[in-house]
């Protein structure tokens, strides 16, 4: 399984709002320094404003953070593009008669939600903040 690049390219969008704060974040801009199409990057904007972490400005055109890069981890972008759902999928409809498979969900979950939960923990430790010092 493999973390999708949505999650890196809402990263560098939201670093780029205020690394660039000065400038007119528009979706032609965030596309360029990121690498990609802009209508990728608008898909992108509009999970990150549904999910409360900017702000855009119709007409004028551009983004900007709606709070401070402290107050923004990588777990609150991750969710934004990514849901809340489960990391980590259990395949279904193996036979209940299976002595393994009647018990598969039971023995992985444990350890899956653990995964997950120690990837969570990480993200929520790291803000955008520590990202741009980083940068300087």
């Amino acid at each position: 399984m493999q973390v999708g690049q949505k999650f890196s390219i809402a990263v560098h969008i939201l670093l780029s709002a205020q690394y660039f704060k000065d400038e007119k974040n528009t979706s032609e801009f965030l596309a360029d320094t990121v690498g990609t199409n802009p209508v990728i990057v608008r898909q992108i904007i509009a999970l990150l404003k549904s999910s409360g972490l900017i702000i855009t400005r119709a007409g004028v055109g551009g983004i900007s953070l709606a709070r401070s890069a402290s107050k923004i981890s990588l777990l609150d972008i991750f969710k934004a593009v990514n849901g809340s759902e489960n990391l980590f999928k259990i395949h279904e409809n193996s036979p209940p008669a299976c002595p393994l498979g009647a018990q598969i969900e039971g023995l992985l979950r444990e350890h899956f939600d653990s995964a997950s939960n120690a990837l969570f923990a990480h993200l929520s430790s790291i803000s955008l903040q520590n990202l741009l010092s980083e940068l300087e």
